[in-house]
């Protein structure tokens, strides 16, 4: 009977209603699966996802109420933990298994209102795990933990991955060169043969914030690494770093301090003049509540995340020196967090002229800079010509938004208002690979789409529940019929591209009779 009666009081806190009574065909469960109306590389059709989904779980007696949001809205409600069910994915900012399985599952990223972790799942054996192969640098021994770690998930199910999917982009052929890169959004200073002197970057959305320090979507970031520099840069078309905004640099033994000196002549887009002050100023301004340039709206997730074993960033010997000391040893894969875009330097002054309005005024040093903003509309970026690595080939740069990734291919093939598209609908890649005036690019990703499910609140707080519905659902169906193939089944948060993704686990074969009996179970039915 306690078993009934929790299932009833958890519907009546969602305010579901009925869960059904003796009725054998009455659902035994009512969820609700929220999905953001945006489309990423790990998902460009969510409706579909979302659709197939509703579908696997109907006959094991679960009723299953879809809700689509805006993208922005979408990512507020799943980091603040209000969803029961939701899709997300995510696409590699470091290509290593900790940007995958720390971000994403480990207790300390389970912080209401900036989680990335939005299953909540708060698991001592794999968060022990995720932070000792932090800690260590032998690959050997980080990836035993790692496949601890992924074996542990797969039995806890705190989510259920679903694919990982290809990086696709097309242009029009009468502008190039372009490449896929393996972590980055397309490097626009890259394009030698511009089309006119401008191209149309045509995305399914608008973005957040341009604020690096304070963004964690693809649709923000995308932007910001247009506008901004990091230290380090990754290579061309290379998962290794480079010099950037560092020339060179040194660590100690322990791997507690590390000591960078700045180029020399970097000048912000507003004229000021970069140096180890303002390179320290954006660390410091994510670390550091105090700081005044830690506006108190921010979510700041991305250093919270990643950088917890940073005490301090300040100016070195001489004015263009930075020196990063450390409470630990930094990771081993810590020279490519600071090519990330969440470590791109903003200018101070911007900063304090403009304050939490920097969002929507960004300036860096970077080869192009921000011109306006039309929310919902359109981004602008000129070129920076005086850009320290020599000035873009582009002389333009138009973001704008088209919501329905059909029309955006559309749009392409007729030379309408767009000559840069991603997130692409599945069902228009002959039509784009056959067009004589249109490039396709693809590449293996180094992503995954994933359900999470909130393990903090009823009923997927019971991992018999979420063992119940990764029963249900059937992958292969999810391939076939939302990505028309071009996707694969996933096994693991770690995608195949990526060194430690756990190769001995397999999909769970779909078993209705299995799911509903163990949902009943559950459930005191």
């Amino acid at each position: 009977m306690r078993y009934v009666a929790w299932i009833v009081l958890a519907c009546l806190s969602f305010g579901l209603g009925s869960c059904g009574g003796d009725d054998e065909n009455a659902p035994l469960l009512k969820v609700v699966l929220h999905h953001g109306n945006n489309s990423r590389p790990y998902m460009p059709i969510p409706e579909e996802v979302a659709k197939q989904i509703k579908g696997a779980l109907a006959p094991i007696g679960v009723e299953v109420e879809i809700k689509k949001v805006e993208w922005a809205a979408y990512l507020d409600l799943v980091k603040t933990g209000q969803h029961q069910m939701a899709l997300l994915g995510w696409s590699a900012d470091i290509p290593d298994p900790d940007n995958f399985l720390y971000v994403l599952l480990h207790k300390n990223n389970a912080r209401p209102g900036s989680a990335n972790n939005i299953s909540f799942y708060t698991s001592d054996e794999v968060s022990e795990r995720l932070s000792e192969a932090r800690r260590i640098t032998d690959p050997a021994q980080r990836n035993k933990l790692y496949r601890e770690a992924q074996e542990i998930i797969f039995d806890d199910v705190p989510m259920v991955p679903l694919v990982y999917t290809e990086r696709i982009l097309a242009h029009r052929s009468d502008f190039g060169p372009l490449r896929i890169e393996p972590v980055t959004h397309p490097v626009l200073r890259r394009i030698t043969q511009p089309k006119d002197g401008a191209i149309v970057y045509l995305r399914g959305h608008d973005s957040k914030k341009l604020d690096p320090g304070d963004v964690t979507d693809g649709e923000s970031s995308k932007v910001v690494e247009q506008i901004f520099d990091q230290l380090l840069r990754f290579k061309p078309g290379s998962v290794e770093v480079e010099p950037s905004l560092a020339t060179r640099w040194t660590s100690s033994d322990d791997r507690k301090t590390w000591v960078f000196t700045i180029r020399e002549g970097v000048k912000f887009h507003d004229g000021t003049k970069l140096d180890g002050a303002a390179v320290a100023n954006a660390f410091e301004r994510q670390r550091d509540p105090e700081h005044p340039h830690h506006f108190p709206d921010g979510v700041w997730s991305y250093y919270q995340d990643l950088f917890g074993f940073i005490d301090k960033v300040e100016v070195g010997a001489n004015p263009m020196e930075v020196v990063f000391r450390c409470n630990e040893p930094t990771p081993p894969f810590f020279l490519k967090m600071l090519a990330a875009f969440n470590t791109s330097i903003p200018s101070p002054a911007a900063l304090t002229k403009f304050g939490k309005d920097f969002r929507r005024n960004p300036v860096g040093t970077g080869a192009f800079t921000f011109v306006n903003w039309k929310s919902g509309e359109e981004i602008k970026l000129e070129r920076n010509d005086g850009y320290w690595d020599g000035p873009a080939g582009l002389k333009t740069v138009y973001f704008r938004v088209s919501e329905n990734p059909t029309i955006r291919s559309t749009r392409l093939m007729a030379d309408e208002q767009a000559d840069l598209i991603d997130n692409i609908d599945p069902q228009t890649i002959k039509d784009l690979a056959a067009h004589g005036e249109v490039t396709l690019l693809r590449e293996p990703g180094l992503n995954f789409g994933y359900l999470a499910f909130n393990t903090q609140k009823p009923p997927f707080d019971d991992p018999r529940v979420r063992r119940a519905i990764a029963l249900a659902i059937s992958k292969p169906r999810i391939v076939k019929f939302a990505y028309q193939g071009l996707a694969l089944p996933a096994t693991t948060p770690v995608p195949p591209t990526i060194t430690g993704h756990h190769e001995g686990i397999k999909s769970r074969e779909r078993n209705a009779d299995k799911a509903r009996a163990l949902l009943k179970e559950a459930l005191g039915k």
